[in-house]
């Protein structure tokens, strides 16, 4: 209870981490689906001319699947990696921390610090991806709680394509 006698709930951004497979928009759950739809803000990182296409493909998906007219989207630009870094680790530690802030100053610009921010990810968050390790950094200076939302790997795609099995008997 608040000091009025009010149950008032603490803002915070609730992060969605929405993966979306090979970026098909035919491979998304419908769990993903919902997210996005349930989303305040959708986050679209721009990654240069060069990448552009990326940003462009998540637009799409968002265009074939949003129904919420609420749903806002903002772009970003996502930070470089410095190459030239000789210590490859500290380099990467820095490139994240700089992706963490340009995520928490966009989700403050665009929301403040309350509601629901959804990030397109391919394949699957939980797997192979730094998105995950990103989410925590923000989550260290912006109240945060993360929602995963498994996305398609390629693995599936492609044994589901030419119809083969993972595993065999035995």
């Amino acid at each position: 209870l608040s000091p009025g006698g009010t149950n008032e709930r603490a803002a915070m951004i609730e992060l969605l981490l929405v993966g979306i497979g090979t970026g098909n928009p035919d491979h998304l759950t419908l769990q993903a689906i919902k997210a996005l739809n349930g989303a305040d803000l959708i986050l679209i990182p721009r990654k240069g001319a060069a990448k552009a296409d990326l940003a462009e493909l998540r637009r799409t998906i968002c265009a074939d699947v949003l129904t919420n007219p609420m749903v806002r989207i903002a772009d970003f630009d996502l930070p470089v990696r410095d190459a030239a870094n000789p210590d490859y680790r500290r380099g990467v530690d820095d490139w994240h921390d700089a992706i963490a802030g340009v995520w928490k100053d966009t989700i403050l610009a665009e929301i403040g610090q309350s509601g629901r921010v959804a990030l397109l990810v391919w394949g699957d968050p939980s797997l192979y991806d730094s998105t995950l390790r990103i989410a925590g950094r923000v989550g260290e200076s912006l109240p945060l709680r993360l929602t995963v939302i498994p996305g398609i790997t390629s693995l599936q795609a492609l044994t589901a394509a030419h119809a083969m099995p993972i595993n065999q008997i035995g």
